[in-house]
């Protein structure tokens, strides 16, 4: 039996993967802040974040590992951006170190962010264009990313690293379409939303993002590879609100203010060609994963 170690399992994408990799039979075990678990799993509560991983790594034999631990806020890092380098780039560096002393055969997946290019100079953006991070999110992922070439290039560690664009789907509680259903349930009037619509995202279906970290697991080289993760189709802000709104019952009004939050990219289109060369496509298009979104949020009131 295969068995996996992922950190971060109580998180939106860390769930996930705990969900998809129990429906393939793998024995998996979760580790998190929280002090127990939503799944029938192995839980390791990590005490404290100056812990670190080596007891963990030392205690459980796995064959890979995802890190889909750490602060995933952008607003966070830039009010806080010793805690933020603290959650995304140290604390990685010492699982590397852990995976290093004691499972130098473990495959293992970086979760990182497309923070890491910052606004680009042209799009689609592909993983080879310049890394220009905009916000202290962004530059603690790509420093993490850094430290994943350096094990792998010194020490052999397998890993490969992801940049997922914007994933969304059924227990994300934060981030724009959160905000956008929280609020439409108190709305008397327009909706005031930050920026001006026009800006752009590339979203991908939560289950596509499972999926595509299994293809990477299977069909890799494994030698700090560097995969964007997103569907390769470019949405204004200004059409998914209303697509959310409608698909929950609640179509309303929405007043785009003009201000935007600082470090928050302006245009983001994938190139996606990279990941699809292992076998991966979108299954899930962005108005049936709206609405598979939307339903989730009706059964929670």
């Amino acid at each position: 039996m295969k068995r996996i170690l992922i950190l971060g399992s109580e998180g939106f994408i860390g769930s996930h993967l705990v969900q998809h990799y129990l429906n393939r039979g793998w024995e998996v075990m979760g580790a998190d802040l929280m002090e127990t678990t939503n799944h029938a799993i192995a839980y390791h509560k990590i005490q404290d974040k100056e812990e670190g991983y080596e007891k963990l790594v030392q205690n459980f034999q796995f064959d890979f590992c995802v890190n889909a631990a750490g602060n995933g806020d952008v607003n966070f890092s830039v009010t806080n951006p010793y805690d933020d380098f603290r959650s995304n780039t140290l604390m990685t560096i010492r699982l590397l170190e852990a995976l290093r002393k004691y499972a130098p055969l473990c495959k293992y997946l970086h979760i990182s962010s497309a923070a890491v290019y910052g606004n680009p100079i042209k799009l689609p953006i592909n993983e080879h264009d310049v890394i220009n991070p905009i916000s202290p999110y962004g530059w603690h992922k790509f420093l993490a990313e850094e430290s994943c070439k350096e094990y792998n290039e010194v020490y052999g560690i397998q890993c490969a690293i992801i940049r997922p664009f914007s994933v969304y789907g059924p227990g994300l509680k934060k981030q724009l379409l959160w905000d956008v259903y929280v609020r439409s349930k108190e709305a008397n009037g327009p909706l005031e939303l930050w920026g001006t619509g026009a800006e752009t995202r590339d979203f991908i279906y939560i289950d596509d993002l499972t999926k595509a970290v299994e293809l990477i697991f299977e069909r890799s080289e494994m030698k700090a590879s560097i995969y964007n993760l997103a569907s390769g189709e470019m949405t204004a802000i200004a059409d998914l609100v209303p697509m959310l709104l409608t698909a929950l019952g609640k179509p309303s009004a929405v007043y785009f203010n003009g201000n935007v939050r600082k470090g928050n990219p302006n245009q983001w289109k994938a190139d996606v060609s990279k990941i699809k060369e292992l076998g991966f496509e979108p299954a899930v298009d962005l108005k049936t994963g709206i609405s598979k979104l939307a339903d989730w949020m009706r059964h929670l009131s």
